[in-house]
């Protein structure tokens, strides 16, 4: 009780330390910013771009303390030993617990989904804990083919690997709430048979020694209703996948340490990844809906952060657990892909400044949200603040003043502009020097200078790339403002090659903007072109630059030079070895030939139209077609015309049992 009340001590100092030294830090850079603008005089303009540096300079001041309480953490634990290590026996899971493994997927490739699963399977097997696990592949795929594929994948995986983990499948009818209502369906139905439930992403694996520790942690503390693993992205080829890597295993734990240090029971969840306790997330993590009309009102559609909130308002620990490894995802290999992923979470983000204010949550619940938004919003405060500056400089060149006076604003600019760079940048300094200290890490990284060289690869590429997510970010912001909504749909996880025609169509309005940006700037107001140049080179060239953050080919060359380089790769993985094993057999043995309809393959096999009819009276998910669809089916039949049929068509077969059943026999005796 009493390590437990000095632990709850240091978290409230630290937090209170953090934002004494954030404020402190923004007071600092505020005051040669208040003397360079008020040189020559006050004006409206000039206070609003005041307003806008001190929110500005909170936020990244607040970025680099938290990286600083990280380091000295890691710092610490450098000297002995700095992740989890030890490998607990399945005795010890099955006399505890009893866990459900989560994964939820719309639309993804099954073959990909079912490998990562037989990876967690096989990593869990390697300790004996298998057995106090089953495992639930929740679908809520909405075309019929993905769905078709998804139970033959399903069903041949069973044949052929015998997995010992009990592997479920379910389709819903509706894919009501999205992924939160598909984990509240799995609770309602098949939740009060399990203690806990691991919520995975379509492209979440997770080792097996990991799995285990968290539910002992979770199994030894009664109170503690969420623990989130932070995911770090891999298996991925393009430059942009490689930079992303690379940045979450340099830095990333610099940065969940930090964060963990002024959180404590107060943390986060991140929508997967992460054990929950099913009673209380039963009980108390009902989703409101919010009042007014979409995209700010409606289901809340980011629910990871809402979720922990209301687990946390029910007086439930939420906890990061920033000492375990062995939790990965794939992240997006584009721009593109990344953009559009960043603009479903900038809508949902942006419902949580409401609740902001909402009564029952816990401060630090509030700091969430906000943090959330300002993730987002920070953007669009910033091209302000550009564009305020240049307008304000511009009418002020034609004032007079003093030659030494104006020198020393200009002195005074040039002095913030270093240490605002400094903030941003020497956190990434932090995390190279905290893998230095320690020679295992450095070694799986490729070595000092393969390390070395990766940090300033990727520090010269996020340059270039924040103005350009500066853009998307507040075109999303502004678009969720005046009303535009944003479908959800499956994401692309797949590596793709960008073409110079598929950069300009994407990214055509950054370089637009940019470019007025700059003309503007050379021709009202040159004496602010140096300030702008670094901000204006990666919009300029978003093009090529597209491109070449899109090839996976630059990315397979950095990784033969050992840059880029991350541990999973130094010396490969056990799960993407296991991933990779059943990959290769489906390979070697597709659930259907090349070429070959899906639809009709089934159709034509009374055994897997048995299966199809099986699998769907057990999950519910049929619904009888009325009388008249039935008669527009059976035109289909009779002109040959099913095989080339809308979606829509095929998705009301599969759901309707009748039909299904004389569609098959029709196919069956031809």
């Amino acid at each position: 009780m009493q390590t437990k009340t000095k632990s709850s001590h240091l978290v409230r100092q630290t937090r209170l330390t953090l934002i004494i030294v954030s404020i402190y830090s923004t007071i600092l850079l505020m005051i040669p910013f208040i003397y360079a603008v008020s040189h020559n005089g006050t004006s409206t303009l000039e206070y609003v771009s005041g307003v806008l540096f001190a929110m500005l300079s909170f936020w990244v001041s607040l970025g680099f303390w938290n990286a600083f309480f990280g380091y000295q953490k890691m710092a610490g634990l450098n000297k002995s030993e700095s992740t989890f290590k030890r490998k607990p026996t399945s005795a010890e899971v099955q006399e505890q617990t009893k866990t459900a493994i989560l994964m939820p997927i719309y639309n993804e490739d099954p073959e990909a989904v079912i490998a990562r699963l037989h990876a967690i399977i096989q990593s869990l097997r390697d300790i004996n804990a298998e057995s106090g696990f089953e495992i639930f592949v929740l679908s809520d795929t909405t075309n019929p083919d993905i769905a078709l594929r998804e139970e033959l994948v399903w069903s041949q995986y069973l044949d052929h690997f015998k997995p010992t983990v009990n592997i479920y499948y379910r389709r819903r009818l509706k894919n009501a709430q999205r992924k939160a209502g598909n984990i509240a369906d799995f609770c309602q139905r098949w939740g009060s048979s399990y203690d806990f439930m691991l919520v995975l992403d379509a492209d979440s694996v997770m080792a097996g020694e990991t799995i285990v520790e968290m539910v002992r942690r979770m199994a030894a503390d009664p109170k503690l209703g969420i623990l989130q693993v932070s995911p770090r992205p891999f298996n991925r080829h393009s430059l942009f996948a490689r930079l992303q890597q690379f940045s979450a295993a340099a830095y990333g734990p610099l940065c969940v340490r930090g964060f963990c240090s002024w959180t404590g029971v107060d943390g986060n969840y991140w929508g997967h990844n992460a054990l929950i306790r099913i009673r209380p997330f039963i009980d108390h993590c009902h989703l409101p809906i919010l009042p007014g009309p979409r995209p700010l009102g409606g289901e809340i559609l980011s629910h990871d952060f809402v979720e922990a909130a209301l687990m946390r308002r029910a007086g439930w620990k939420v906890k990061v657990a920033d000492d375990l490894e062995g939790s990965y995802e794939e992240c997006p290999t584009t721009l593109a892909d990344y953009a559009q992923r960043d603009q479903r979470w900038c809508q949902g983000n942006m419902q949580h400044a409401r609740l902001v204010v909402s009564e029952g949550f816990h401060p630090l619940s509030r700091v969430h949200f906000a943090m959330g938004v300002m993730s987002y919003v920070a953007s669009p405060l910033w091209l302000a603040f550009m564009i305020v500056t240049f307008v304000s400089q511009y009418l002020e060149s034609f004032q007079a003043s003093s030659s030494i006076s104006a020198g020393y604003a200009m002195a005074c600019m040039f002095g913030i502009f270093a240490v605002t760079m400094g903030l941003l940048l020497v956190p990434k300094f932090m995390g190279l020097a905290s893998l230095i200290g320690n020679r295992k890490q450095v070694t799986q990284f490729g070595g000092p200078l393969s390390l070395t060289v990766s940090v300033f690869l990727e520090i010269f590429f996020s340059v270039l790339l924040a103005p350009v997510m500066a853009y998307y970010h507040s075109r999303f912001v502004l678009m969720t403002l005046l009303g535009r909504t944003v479908s959800w749909n499956s994401q692309q996880r797949e590596e793709t090659r960008v073409t110079a025609g598929d950069a300009w169509s994407m990214h055509w309005d950054v370089f637009a903007y940019y470019g007025l940006l700059g003309t503007l700037v050379a021709s009202l107001a040159p004496q602010m072109l140096p300030w702008f140049t670094p901000i204006l080179i990666g919009p300029l060239l978003v093009v090529p630059f597209a491109m070449i953050l899109g090839s996976a080919k630059v990315g397979r060359w950095l990784t033969r030079h050992q840059w880029l380089l991350i541990p999973e790769e130094k010396a490969e993985s056990p799960l993407l070895k296991s991933m990779q094993k059943v990959l290769d057999d489906f390979e070697k043995h597709p659930v259907v030939e090349p070429g070959e309809d899906i639809f009709e393959a089934v159709l034509r096999d009374k055994n897997r139209t048995t299966m199809h009819l099986r699998i769907a009276e057990a999950t519910q998910c049929l619904a009888p077609v009325d009388q008249e669809k039935d008669i527009e089916l059976d035109l289909l039949v009779n002109r040959s015309d099913l095989l080339n049929a809308p979606i829509e068509v095929r998705r009301r077969i599969l759901t309707d049992a009748k039909t299904f059943n004389r569609l098959a026999a029709s196919f069956q005796q031809a």
